[in-house]
């Protein structure tokens, strides 16, 4: 089971999104970089946990692994949903184009579940108002 390789094919496009935004908006990882302690800028939290990944196939050429993916959107708390709703847009426009992505004959092949949310937060004691969406995922690593 690889993975390192199932993560990397639901974050590298989530990252490249995010990247790509006027500004760009950072994106953490799990065990990977910390959020700035303190931090009121926009940033993007996903965290990518792994449930069954010794699913039994019809062939021994594949392996499977289900999961989950939450994706939490911090913006500027005071300044209303708009902006966060945005960056949620662009993490579920990623997620669909996941799903749209066609099965190739090596690599990791993933399709996320539906998607929950999003729902909305914000506490005194943080300086930002938060959007989560989740969903569920079966990763197949094909190589």
């Amino acid at each position: 089971m690889n993975y390192q390789a199932i993560r990397a094919s639901m974050e590298n496009p989530l990252l490249t999104a995010f990247n790509n935004l006027v500004p760009a908006v950072p994106v953490y990882f799990d065990n990977i970089t910390a959020v700035p302690p303190n931090t009121t800028t926009e940033y993007v939290r996903v965290n990518i946990t792994f449930g069954i990944t010794n699913e039994p196939t019809l062939t021994s050429s594949v392996d499977n692994a289900r999961g989950a993916l939450v994706i939490r959107l911090f913006t500027e708390k005071g300044r209303g949903p708009a902006r966060n709703q945005e960056l949620v847009t662009t993490a579920v426009n990623v997620l669909e184009t996941i799903n749209d992505t066609a099965k190739t004959t090596a690599g990791v092949f993933v399709k996320v579940g539906e998607i929950n949310g999003p729902s909305f937060s914000a506490t005194d004691e943080s300086p930002h108002f938060v959007g989560r969406i989740y969903t569920g995922y079966v990763a197949t690593v094909l190589t």
